[in-house]
């Protein structure tokens, strides 16, 4: 007959089980704390504090090589009593791929850094939608360009950084923000804000003390952006031919410009950006 194992074994066995369960844990902690350390150091990355070697060394230790390109994806979530670990495990099986890095900057602000991808607007549509279904976590998405090194990653999450603060100003029902599409907001904000709201103020004088306001700028901004088309303009906005003519003509009385001259429609454009950022 087979002797069941004494009670001293049994005890002995269990406690090594739970020994190797907690190194097992510590080494994912230290682990998980080195992967946001990283992307801190590469969101804050200046030359003149770290030189990029360092970052780059410690990139390596993570597995991850500095030399492919990637795109850095900002998120900003909004949760009520979800655990980071399980908004990050979230985040980390949407970009899953061994060349990603992802980490936490600070909370509800998690930053991506997406190797090679051609559908990453799908892909951060697809996070949104699980952060909602799966945590009721209203989330949106920054998305910078390719950048190759420390330096570059650095300046595509500037840049994600940058369309998620201008996205939901300019379009506050979008969640997904590339910033390939908002470059001329990003050189309207990088204008002195004073410079900024003087030109805001000049141009749209006779406008913005109204409270349809927020409906006219948006009938400029579409103008602008359809290339002062009618047709183009009035299926944005989803409005009759008509209406559009009638909202034209009551910008161009009301400010004394002529609105439906491209130059003169291009100004009031960069001075609607400036008033929304």
């Amino acid at each position: 007959m087979t002797r069941a194992p004494s009670t001293g074994l049994v005890v002995r066995r269990q406690t090594e089980i739970l020994l190797e369960e907690a190194a097992l844990l510590r080494s994912r902690l230290l682990h998980e704390r080195a992967v946001d350390d990283c992307v801190r150091d590469i969101a804050l990355y200046d030359p003149d504090v770290v030189d990029a070697e360092t970052v780059e060394a410690r990139l390596g230790e993570l597995g991850v090589d500095p030399r492919r390109p990637r795109t850095a994806v900002v998120l900003d979530v909004r949760a009520c009593g979800v655990s980071r670990m399980s908004l990050l495990r979230t985040v980390r099986e949407v970009f899953g791929g061994g060349q990603d890095v992802a980490g936490e900057l600070a909370a509800g602000r998690y930053l991506v850094l997406r190797a090679e991808d051609a559908a990453l607007v799908e892909r951060c549509s697809a996070l949104v939608e699980r952060l909602r279904d799966r945590h009721a976590a209203e989330a949106r998405a920054g998305i910078g360009e390719p950048g190759r090194g420390v330096t570059g990653m650095h300046d595509s999450y500037r840049d994600a950084a940058l369309a998620l603060r201008a996205g939901p100003r300019l379009d506050p029902d979008g969640r997904v923000y590339p910033v390939t599409g908002l470059r001329v907001p990003q050189l309207v904000a990088s204008v002195v804000r004073q410079e900024r709201a003087r030109y805001a103020a000049v141009l749209l004088a006779g406008l913005r003390e109204r409270e349809d306001w927020p409906v006219l700028r948006e009938t400029l901004i579409a103008w602008a952006e359809c290339g002062c088309r009618l047709v183009g303009t009035a299926e944005r906005l989803a409005i009759h031919r008509n209406t559009l003519l009638y909202r034209l003509t009551k910008i161009e009385e009301l400010s004394g410009r002529e609105v439906r001259e491209p130059r003169t429609a291009m100004g009031m454009y960069l001075a609607c950006l400036a008033d929304a950022l």
